[in-house]
């Protein structure tokens, strides 16, 4: 066998191997990567049922009349957060928390407000998959429904049977 023809046959094998690695780590890293981000929004809406069920828990157990399972449920779900947030939720919260706390002798309504905005605001960063657009000095806000008292869509107020 000529050396010329020895040299073409072992340079195409080269090839055909390195492009079938080539193809096969493609498709791996491809694979991996997609399964990061499958991961990444399966974690994403785990943390926002948390968040959601620390929310709906806290407007309970700060309604008017809210009882001592609402105030169980709070905790638990405040509690709960230590699973799933981050730093940066965990100190808007901790930082709430202490506002919020009857210990607290010099409770200040507006500074609550400011926390609760602080701490809505690090949940939904925390639980979007792109930085939030919010128009600076937008702040959340919580309804607040006399208890007893609710409108239908004609703005009928309705009063529950008694």
């Amino acid at each position: 066998m000529d050396g010329t023809v020895f040299i073409v046959l072992i340079s195409g094998g080269c090839s055909v191997v390195a492009a079938v690695g080539a193809a096969a780590l493609t498709q791996t890293v491809a694979h991996f990567s997609g399964q990061k981000r499958d991961h990444e929004a399966d974690w994403r809406k785990m943390k926002l049922e948390y968040y959601k069920e620390y929310v709906a828990a806290f407007f309970e157990a700060t309604r008017p009349r809210s009882d001592a399972h609402a105030r169980q449920r709070y905790e638990a779900a405040a509690n709960n957060l230590n699973l799933v947030a981050s730093p940066k939720v965990l100190i808007a919260h901790y930082a709430f928390q202490e506002e919020i706390s009857h210990e607290n002798q010099n409770h200040d309504s507006l500074k609550c407000d400011s926390l609760l905005n602080s701490l809505i605001r690090a949940m939904r960063e925390d639980c979007h998959p792109k930085p939030l657009k919010d128009p600076l000095g937008f702040t959340y806000r919580r309804l607040n429904i006399p208890s007893g008292v609710m409108n239908d869509r004609k703005g009928q107020t309705l009063h529950p049977e008694k």
